[in-house]
């Protein structure tokens, strides 16, 4: 029982670290380089198709714009409307020039933050020593005596092999379906800034028609960015949440009895997934409120 009991644990972190390794590589791609920078140069294609248009639209919005300085101002502050409006266009019509440009300095920094953040290290999951102790002393029957207190013995390691045989299989599920989780947000973060690149020069010409819709083009870039720069919050989160969630439940392990310790350390090797996997999809909320 032993044996099944610690394979069940080892192949369930074996799982963890192998996923959780391409998860962490895929967090550092750049969206420029992924799989060798195919995917980039079809969305810069895409990109030149619909730029085309940036232009028309951007002079369409300075028209609605001076139409309604016009019409809503008074007299006396229309000529100085009419200025900044012209001013706000004549700007995007320079970003708009090097909009291809900017986006790439946007990637190139957000890179550069990934990789200050450092995603080698830091998330690996083992038996360890006290782990390995445990599993081993709780599954350890008591010698054979006509006494209550054997009887007592039979049955909790009866109870702690069912405990560990169960939370090895929930374990290597729960290991699986949050690894899975957490790269399939790692894809998404690749995919985001390239999927909104070839429409950045609508939402940047937008931004000529006034002040209310000129944010769209700064809610643009901050939305970009957001995309670029969640490889390093992702990173972090798992750094974090594994340092977190392993240590406060080894605080507790040792002091209870042999169940008890089976059941925190279930606790502890099941959560600490869960949670991250958590933290990881939720990375976009995150990163929308603090822009």
């Amino acid at each position: 029982m032993e044996t099944v009991v610690k394979a069940l644990y080892n192949a369930s972190f074996s799982i963890w670290n192998t996923l959780i390794g391409l998860a962490m590589t895929l967090f550092s791609t750049s969206p420029t380089a992924a799989a060798g920078g195919s995917p980039y140069g079809t969305v810069h294609a895409l990109y030149d198709a619909i730029s085309a248009a940036t232009i028309p639209i951007a002079t369409c919005f300075f028209v609605i714009a001076i139409y309604k300085s016009v019409v809503t101002s008074p007299p006396e502050q229309q000529a100085q409307r009419f200025l900044m409006d012209t001013v706000r266009y004549c700007i995007i019509l320079f970003v708009a020039a090097h909009l291809w440009e900017i986006l790439g300095y946007i990637i190139e920094f957000s890179d550069g933050v990934t990789a200050a953040v450092g995603p080698a290290g830091g998330y690996t999951l083992s038996m360890g020593g006290s782990l390995d102790a445990i599993i081993h002393d709780s599954l350890q029957f008591p010698e054979f005596e006509l006494t209550g207190e054997w009887i007592v013995g039979i049955i909790e390691t009866l109870g702690c092999s069912a405990v560990l045989l169960i939370g090895g299989v929930v374990l290597v599920l729960v290991m699986s379906a949050s690894c899975l989780s957490i790269i399939s947000s790692a894809f998404q973060r690749i995919l985001k800034p390239l999927i909104i690149m070839p429409f950045a020069g609508i939402a940047v010409a937008m931004g000529a028609g006034g002040q209310e819709i000129g944010r769209s083009m700064v809610q643009f870039l901050k939305t970009f960015f957001g995309f670029c720069v969640s490889g390093a919050m992702m990173v972090v989160i798992i750094k974090s949440g594994y340092v977190l969630c392993t240590d406060i439940i080894n605080s507790g392990l040792g002091g209870g009895s042999d169940i008890e310790n089976c059941i925190l350390m279930t606790l502890q090797a099941a959560i600490t997934p869960i949670i991250i996997a958590g933290l990881v999809k939720g990375t976009d909320s995150v990163i929308s409120r603090m822009l």
